[in-house]
């Protein structure tokens, strides 16, 4: 168990930590559960159990509730084994088909080109055929729609997010998808963490379930509780789908010709066949007003926004809504393990009566599979209602203004990268120019590789950080060979709380590798890593160094730079600048206009934000 937590930890994304959380905290409860069943069926002392005491003393009948409380502790064990493969299944659905699904259409949305073009190919790929549209919300309709009507839809969605969210203002590269994730995670959890009255209501009920009704009515009570979970997952899911299509956006061209001048590039949505919850028709006649307004004030009830109202029960639909579909999935997950631990043998006998033992065996498969169907019709029903209740008038402004400082960090943090990057090349090309005055007086050997020359601390600082850094390298150089492959120089900086995979290693191993070997040597890894440290302390400041990068790259002194000047720069000293990826995403992100070139203004203004967000 303690393995498996593990390995969902180390798998699962930062955004769904919280949904590992919240079913630890579950299966806890479970156990417990598990536990209290169980301790009451033990005898003690060599005699009676508990529950025989509590039996004979209610009923008269030693082992009246003998068999019930047994039931209920196998059913309990059934439930946890359920509970963490629905789970499972469900941090597959959201992060890796949910996810995937909106982080393409993300990418779509923000291609690298000008304002004209982007509102021009935005359009284009947010229009939809009139056969196409689902403006009543059918199922059916939803269930065969092809992908680039759920990618039109999406983008509707966030073009319309973007351009009617006031505070804070949005830029056109705001991490919509990032946004929904977090929403995502919130309402997964939420998912996962079941209330006491749920959990005392269940169990009432089973004990009821299994206590009351007869053995040869077990089985057909099963089926019926079955069909129940099975019509409310389909009808939430159908309401789901209606209140989504109630919230997509229309193009102006869909609109009547008098609301298509007020437009930019969507609508607002519809808003159609709102009800509204009068709680007074739900209360006894002649309750004191004094008792009503309790309730109202206990159950947070008022009129509701037009986009509550969507979801019936006035100001309470989204939480009402919320609640069953949580319990839709509890229950389902109730049901499963009853099926796996209680009826697996009325179920395959019921298929053997209609055919074979393997007919009966291939019968108990498809129940489960029936499950499995009704628990992923629950988790799409949770994701349409995370994008039904993150955007409009239920936007989280919280979580959007932590999205937008999270994503003014990481450009904070890519751009110190690039700089650092930049930087240690232009060192390099100074040692270069350097090298060259030195070999024309004779000093140097013709053809000397750049810093491949011993590292030399110039601050008590940082000997003391070559020295630790010496220490972590002799530890994983196993083989004393002096060198460390590439993997070795991941695990070192996983070590030193830089975890970095795949492109990112990659590009960080290629910077320190001089020496083309492929191997990593002291004096190369402190060279970059120490240089990086240095580039990260208060002590640099990043405008100076962007007026030497300047300059270097602007040799005409025209005071604009492009890409290809600095892969110009880069090419002269002698190696395959032309690759350097980190060069082109700075360049890129500088131009923010698609120009092709950048004026220093430009350049400063951007590192100045920098500096500002770094501090």
């Amino acid at each position: 168990f303690e393995s498996g937590v593990e390995v969902l930890r180390e798998k699962v994304p930062e955004d769904l930590q919280e949904v590992v959380s919240a079913l630890l905290e579950e299966l806890t409860t479970l156990g417990f559960l598990g536990f209290a069943f169980f301790i009451t069926t033990v005898p003690i002392g060599g005699g009676e159990s508990l529950i025989e005491r509590a039996s004979m003393y209610s009923l008269h009948e030693k082992e009246a509730l003998q068999e019930l409380f047994e039931g209920l502790h196998y059913l309990v064990f059934f439930v946890s084994l359920s509970f963490i493969a629905c789970t499972v299944l469900g941090l597959y659905h959201f992060h890796w088909t949910g996810n995937a699904a909106w982080g393409r259409y993300e990418q779509l949305a923000n291609a690298k080109c000008d304002e004209d073009t982007r509102a021009k190919q935005l359009t284009e790929l947010m229009t939809l055929k009139p056969e196409e549209w689902n403006p009543e919300g059918s199922l059916w309709k939803e269930w065969c729609k092809p992908d680039h009507v759920s990618q039109a839809e999406y983008l509707r969605i966030r073009t319309r997010f973007i351009y009617s969210c006031e505070e804070p203002k949005l830029s056109q590269d705001f991490p919509f998808h990032t946004y929904l994730q977090k929403r995502a995670s919130e309402v997964f959890s939420g998912m996962i963490k079941i209330t006491a009255l749920d959990w005392l209501a269940t169990w009432l009920l089973l004990s009821l379930f299994f206590g009351v009704v007869t053995a040869d009515r077990l089985l057909a009570l099963y089926w019926f509780l079955l069909i129940m979970i099975m019509a409310l997952t389909i009808l939430l899911q159908a309401k789901i789908v209606w209140v989504k299509q109630q919230l997509v956006p229309r193009l102006p061209s869909e609109m009547q010709s008098s609301a298509r001048l007020s437009q930019k590039l969507v609508g607002a949505p519809v808003y159609k066949d709102q009800s509204t919850f009068n709680s007074s028709t739900y209360l006894p006649k002649g309750t004191p007003p004094e008792i009503a307004s309790f309730l109202k004030s206990a159950f947070n009830y008022r009129l509701g926004t037009k986009h509550e109202r969507l979801f019936w029960f006035s100001s309470l639909g989204p939480s009402v809504f919320s609640h069953l579909t949580r319990l839709s999935m509890f229950w389902s997950i109730i049901s499963l393990a009853m099926l796996l631990s209680h009826h697996m043998p009325g179920v395959v006998h019921l298929g053997t009566r209609l055919g074979n033992i393997w007919f009966g065996y291939l019968f108990f498969v498809v129940i489960i599979a029936v499950h499995v169907i009704a628990i992923g019709v629950v988790y799409v029903s949770a994701r349409l209602f995370t994008l039904c209740t993150s955007i409009e008038q239920i936007t989280d402004e919280e979580l959007v203004s932590e999205v937008v400082r999270d994503q003014k960090f990481q450009k904070c943090q890519k751009a110190i990268d690039m700089l650092f990057t930049l930087n240690f090349y232009m060192q390099q090309m100074k040692w270069l120019e350097q090298q060259a005055k030195e070999e024309a007086a004779g000093a140097v050997t013709h053809g000397a590789t750049p810093r491949s020359a011993h590292f030399e601390p110039k601050s008590e600082e940082e000997k003391k950080a070559l020295a630790e850094l010496e220490e972590l390298f002799n530890h994983f150089d196993e083989d004393n060979s002096g060198n460390l492959s590439p993997h070795e120089v991941g695990e070192l900086l996983a070590t030193m709380g830089t975890r970095l995979h795949g492109k990112e290693l990659d590009n960080l191993i290629k910077l320190m590798d001089k020496d083309g070997s492929g191997d990593i040597s002291l004096d190369e890894l402190a060279n970059v890593m120490l240089s990086r440290k240095k580039m990260q302390s208060k002590d640099v400041k990043l405008s100076d160094v962007a007026e030497d990068l300047f300059r270097m790259f602007d040799k005409e002194g025209k005071n604009e730079i492009s890409l290809e000047q600095m892969f110009a720069t880069f090419g002269s000293m002698g190696q395959n600048w032309s690759d350097m990826t980190d060069v082109k995403n700075f360049f890129d992100v500088l131009d923010a206009d698609g120009g092709g070139t950048v004026d220093r203004d430009e350049f400063m203004d951007f590192i100045a934000d920098v500096e500002a967000l770094a501090k």
